[in-house]
């Protein structure tokens, strides 16, 4: 096995397990911000007993307007061991989570095939991707038959935007792909009888201030090359310039109004996706997201 790290987009070609950091800034081993039962992802995933979340330190976009900046942008966490990882989810599941949500886990796919494979057969709820979208599609097949659900970001269909925001001008077509490959392992949602997602994918858009227009442009790249059935849109209002305020992007330094949010809003609506939006309020730092 090749010690350069390409297990993401960006192919950064550094030797991780000798010490060297790529553009997401993780360490080859598992460091982990946050493990805990968590109440603000979408109804169906953190129910009424809360998702089991692992928050990953490092990100491979790293956005200007992060809400988790301090972990994306920093070394921020602890290092654990996979056996110290394994114990921690398993108490979550034994806290009754509804599923073991891996936050941000880009940075270590490649890592997470053979920890998930030793920690499967000792799991009775769902294991749930949950990512920015700029993912490999040969990490991702890697990773097929170990994930249960997947959650990516859709953020962009402008080039210059993701360029600008995220480092990544080529976003849409390497978010499109990921989309593509993760529906074909998942299929269509399935959920339990009391309505937990068991199953699938969840597409997360993020409305930004000055970009409606791009948003449309999302939902409609998403229905044309996806239909509209085949995955739960969650699209999110919680934009607040609390985390973009270091950002030199003044345009960012805003939040979204109430006619950028409808506008899009009526746009999903008119082509007739199904899933979540969110309550105005959550644009908030206080708490984020709340659906």
């Amino acid at each position: 096995m090749e010690n350069t790290c390409k297990q993401c987009p960006r192919r950064c070609d550094v030797d991780r397990r000798g010490g060297e950091l790529g553009y997401c800034g993780a360490p080859w081993d598992f460091r982990v911000a946050r493990i805990a039962l968590h109440a603000w992802e979408e109804p169906c995933i953190s129910g009424r007993g809360g998702s089991g979340t692992v928050f990953f330190s490092g990100c491979n976009l790293r956005c200007a307007f992060c809400q988790n900046y301090d972990l994306s942008h920093s070394a921020k966490g602890k290092m654990m061991r996979a056996d110290e990882l394994a114990d921690a989810i398993l108490a979550l599941q034994d806290a009754e989570a509804h599923n073991v949500n891996l936050v941000t886990p880009t940075p270590y796919a490649e890592q997470l095939v053979d920890f998930l494979r030793a920690l499967r057969p000792k799991l009775r709820i769902p294991v749930l991707y949950n990512c920015g979208g700029y993912e490999s599609v040969d990490a991702l097949r890697a990773l097929e038959g170990l994930v249960d659900i997947y959650l990516p970001d859709f953020k962009y269909l402008d080039a210059d935007r993701a360029g600008r925001y995220s480092g990544a001008p080529d976003y849409a077509d390497v978010a499109t792909a990921a989309l593509r490959e993760m529906l074909r392992q998942v299929g269509r949602p399935v959920t339990d009888e009391n309505g937990i997602m068991q199953r699938g994918v969840i597409v997360r858009h993020l409305v930004l201030p000055g970009g409606r227009a791009d948003s449309i442009g999302v939902l409609r790249h998403l229905a044309q090359s996806f239909g509209t059935d085949a995955f739960l849109l969650s699209l999110m209002s919680q934009y607040t310039p609390d985390f973009a305020a270091r950002s030199p992007y003044r345009e960012l330094h805003r939040r979204v109004t109430t006619f950028e949010y409808d506008a899009v809003l009526h746009e999903a609506q008119s082509l007739g996706f199904d899933g979540f939006l969110q309550s105005r309020t959550s644009a908030s730092a206080a708490f984020t997201p709340e659906f």
